[in-house]
């Protein structure tokens, strides 16, 4: 399978949905990559068993602020700077690259670095859906170190991480952002194509591209029947009568009225990303699992800094990946890692 320009409609719309309200813009990333395939050509889409399982993969994303990368687009050179010092500090050279999440801008930026590098691109990535630390992967689940980790800012100034535990490397990638502008290309996970296959979650290009797909033809028919198929759900459908934006003191609030019903009303706790659903106060969305906000009218999605009172609205509910509801995966991306904590068993 290849990923070409015709394609990157359906992945920026699916990558919006599994941004779960957050991940940044992806249609300036699409215009971006756009370009990109437009001089490089199609990028091919690999799964990890297409790969010798002794090949080096290395996973790429942009981190820290997408508004102010989006003053500045990436050019390609700090990605390829970024993997070639990875391969360098290893000794390694890359068969394939794979992204870290495949949602939001971060689904789109690995196909133009496979693209700038003429490599493939591995149908694979760490998160299935956004999450705000580059710690909260199934790679940190399985044991898959992030370091060493390079991170290089548009004017070529480079980082390199050393260390044993992804959460540090977290934490000194966030202290690095300030000194880099704001933004830096990575290059971390470095791991085989064997690992890649017992580790990633795959088949997230695939499934972005389907719920593009899915969105695109609701947005021209009204079906809906292509949600249940990737097994999500309309959880409500109403009109937003009050938001509090995300401050640094705490979480965000939405509250939501229904369409039919105007006596039940929907909360939605929020950060970088939806968190909590709570209708008439029982929970029936929590993260891992995505809750997204389309618009009631043109089924194009909402995100988390956009929603305004007065706008219809339908909340969806999609599956995360069944690794995230293992405990392992609830302790570090389950409804406590945002400060969140219900009842056991919820």
């Amino acid at each position: 399978m290849e990923i070409a320009s015709a394609d990157l409609a359906d992945l920026a719309a699916g990558a919006t949905l599994l941004g779960s309200g957050g991940g940044g813009d992806t249609v300036s990333a699409a215009i971006l990559v756009r370009r990109v395939l437009e001089r490089y050509g199609p990028v091919r889409l690999v799964a990890p068993s297409e790969l010798d399982p002794d090949d080096w993969v290395i996973t790429v994303a942009a981190i820290g602020a997408i508004t102010v990368m989006l003053e500045r687009l990436p050019g390609g050179d700090e990605f390829v700077t970024a993997v070639r010092t990875l391969e360098r500090w290893l000794g390694v050279r890359a068969s394939a690259v794979q992204g870290m999440e495949a949602a939001g801008f971060n689904a789109l930026i690995p196909v133009a670095v496979a693209a700038w590098l003429d490599l493939p691109l591995v149908d694979a990535d760490g998160m299935g859906r956004a999450f705000p630390r580059l710690d909260q992967t199934v790679f940190t689940l399985s044991e898959v170190p992030a370091a060493p980790a390079v991170l290089v800012d548009p004017s070529g100034d480079t980082v390199i991480i050393g260390s044993g535990d992804n959460a540090a490397v977290e934490r000194l990638a966030r202290a690095a952002l300030p000194a880099l502008g704001a933004w830096a290309a990575s290059a971390l996970y470095p791991m085989r194509a064997g690992q890649v296959e017992r580790a990633a979650l795959t088949g997230s290009f695939s499934r972005a591209i389907r719920l593009g797909r899915m969105l695109r033809t609701a947005q021209r028919t009204r079906a809906r029947a292509g949600l249940s198929a990737e097994g999500g759900e309309i959880l409500f459908s109403g009109a937003v009568l009050q938001v509090r934006q995300r401050t640094p003191y705490g979480l965000g609030v939405a509250t939501l009225e229904h369409t039919r019903d105007r006596e039940r009303t929907l909360r939605i706790e929020l950060a970088d990303e939806f968190l909590l659903a709570l209708d008439d106060g029982s929970i029936v969305g929590c993260v891992p699992d995505l809750i997204s906000l389309v618009d009631t009218r043109s089924w194009q999605p909402v995100s988390a800094d956009r929603l305004t009172p007065g706008r219809h609205v339908d909340v969806l509910r999609l599956p995360a990946p069944a690794r995230w509801h293992e405990p392992a995966g609830r302790a570090l991306a389950g409804p406590a890692a945002f400060g969140l904590y219900l009842p056991e068993g919820m």
